[in-house]
């Protein structure tokens, strides 16, 4: 990656970061989950870089009903983001569609909303993720008796790579901040 082209502090001037990348950052432990729970054989980490920027990547495997990976993360404390509209990253990918999901709860079979975007691959995309836009869903479909996403009480966050698309992929992300 061209590091020179990497935008650098992005979300510094927001009052509520969500995500913070980086070696002196207070980063939060992400666990791979992959479709492994399914019979698959996928597999995503997310790390931070020296850069101040995080990755997302691994690989989808078809084989043995899989399709998708994804890593989860519990926030430090639950949040109230009930001041804010959505999220917003800065990413550079490798032209697969990515999702960002927020739980109100840290377990893991609880209902996640999810929200997906699509980076650019030549240049770092502004993405912006209004919670309003946020579906509930639960094993990759759609929940439509869930109740809304409760933002005053955000504890978990993750990311997908879903929809089989198969093969590595990487995902470069700047902090998540809240709008």
């Amino acid at each position: 990656m061209d590091t020179a082209n990497t935008p650098k502090r992005f979300g510094q001037d927001h009052s509520q970061p969500l995500v913070v990348f980086g070696r002196n950052s207070h980063e939060l432990r992400w666990e791979s989950i992959g479709d492994n729970v399914m019979g698959g054989q996928s597999d995503g980490t997310v790390v931070g870089s020296e850069e101040g920027y995080g990755q997302f990547y691994g690989t989808v495997r078809l084989d043995n009903g899989g399709g998708f990976a994804s890593a989860k993360a519990d926030l430090p404390k639950p949040l109230d983001a009930s001041r804010w509209k959505g999220i917003e990253l800065l990413a550079l990918s490798d032209g697969k569609t990515y999702k960002i999901g927020l739980r109100n709860s840290t377990d893991r079979r609880s209902v996640v909303y999810q929200h997906s975007f699509t980076p650019g691959t030549e240049q770092w995309s502004r993405i912006q993720l209004p919670f309003s836009n946020f579906i509930p869903t639960w094993r990759g479909q759609t929940v439509t008796d869930a109740e809304p996403l409760d933002i005053r009480h955000l504890v978990s966050v993750s990311l997908f790579v879903s929809g089989r698309q198969a093969g590595k992929f990487l995902l470069r992300m700047q902090n998540w901040v809240l709008f």
